[in-house]
């Protein structure tokens, strides 16, 4: 098993080995499942403290269309505007929202209609046991 050292109360390295890491992979598992080979710092966080992606800034470099920015900045200058940033945002969020939205209702019905068929909730239960198994 991983080597886990208790940095501080809250903190905690991670050691993977390549051994750890081949094995894992032999059995199905994927990069989603576990931390590629060395050394990984985790924080313990208390509910509380814990942040929705929503809720998270994250800094990034993008490059965006001359105009586009200009028109966002122009309208930033205006009396009781908010930042050009926060806009850009708000209309990234606008659209993420929209389309995520027409997604969901396009499979709401194929979801019921699976969450109704007992072959395939046998079928989801028993590749369940399986991974709890492995």
């Amino acid at each position: 098993m991983s080597k886990t050292d208790k940095k501080s109360k809250d903190e905690f390295i991670l050691d993977v080995t390549q051994a750890e890491y081949d094995e894992a992979m032999k059995k199905g598992w994927t990069d989603d499942d576990i931390q590629k080979p060395g050394k990984h710092r985790f924080r313990r966080v208390s509910p509380e403290r814990v942040y929705k992606p929503s809720e998270v800034k994250v800094r990034i470099t993008l490059e965006v269309d001359g105009d586009t920015l200009m028109y966002f900045r122009q309208r930033a200058e205006k009396e009781n505007a908010e930042s050009y940033q926060t806009t850009m945002n708000r209309v990234l969020r606008t659209e993420m929202e929209r389309e995520t939205a027409e997604k969901d209702s396009k499979f709401e019905p194929m979801i019921e209609d699976l969450t109704k068929d007992k072959k395939f909730i046998r079928a989801v239960a028993e590749q369940v046991k399986e991974l709890i198994a492995a």
